[in-house]
């Protein structure tokens, strides 16, 4: 996929609450924009550091550009967490994910029996395949981390898929890293312990961990490779 708005470019200055940085342009304004990712962007926020806006001009915004992109350590980073969806939609829509077998169609944001919501539900003639995406955007010394804050709603997204696994469906859990400098995946488990023993616990009960990394170079986003991962 593809930002088909213009990259306006920039340096960080400081993220307010959740959904709004100010950045610094070349003019030497100071903007607000939005942030479309409420994880805590460990390593993504340095004072200074490049990053790359687009316009918006949709009636009712508060703010009139949105971040998409920063460089850390040399590295181009996309922080928007709606774009690993967006690229595991194509996937399952045409040449499917590795690992994962032919799916004949697919829905996303199922909602579940119990009242939980995963991102996507794949009819696989003889059974249903239920996955959720997860977004990462902190790497340290070649790791792919998350969560990058504690997330108890990423544990019952776990239990949810666990529970569907029990009842003979496939369920996979599918981490996209956002960056091309990650080498293996891991759990944060000095963030959020939980969260790394219920990944451990589905996993055993038979949920699929997929890892995979995007190509970013914007404006150009790609699925690229596989990653292996630890879950211990």
């Amino acid at each position: 996929m593809r930002f088909d708005a213009p990259l306006i470019p920039g340096r960080f200055l400081r993220r307010e609450k959740r959904f709004l940085v100010e950045v610094e342009l070349k003019d030497r304004r100071r903007i607000w924009a939005h942030v479309p990712n409420t994880g805590a962007l460990t390593g993504c926020l340095v004072l200074g550091q490049e990053v790359l806006l687009t316009p918006e001009s949709r009636p009712g915004r508060k703010t009139s550009h949105t971040w998409r992109f920063c460089k850390n350590h040399g590295t181009w980073v996309c922080v928007d967490t709606l774009v690993p969806n967006r690229l595991v939609a194509e996937a399952l829509a045409g040449p499917g994910l590795p690992g994962l077998p032919p799916v004949l169609s697919m829905k996303p944001e199922v909602t579940l029996p119990r009242g939980g919501r995963l991102d996507f539900v794949a009819d696989l003639g003889n059974r249903l395949l239920f996955l959720e995406v997860k977004s990462i955007t902190w790497v340290e010394d070649g790791i792919a981390l998350f969560p990058d804050g504690v997330t108890s709603r990423g544990r019952r997204h776990l239990e949810d898929l666990a529970g569907l696994r029990a009842q003979g469906h496939e369920a996979w859990q599918v981490f996209v890293v956002q960056r091309a400098d990650a080498v293996r995946f891991r759990p944060a488990a000095a963030v959020d312990p939980a969260y790394a023993r219920e990944l451990a616990r589905v996993a055993a009960q038979g949920v699929k961990i997929l890892v995979l990394q995007e190509k970013v170079d914007p404006p150009e986003i790609t699925l690229a490779q596989t990653l292996p991962f630890d879950l211990y």
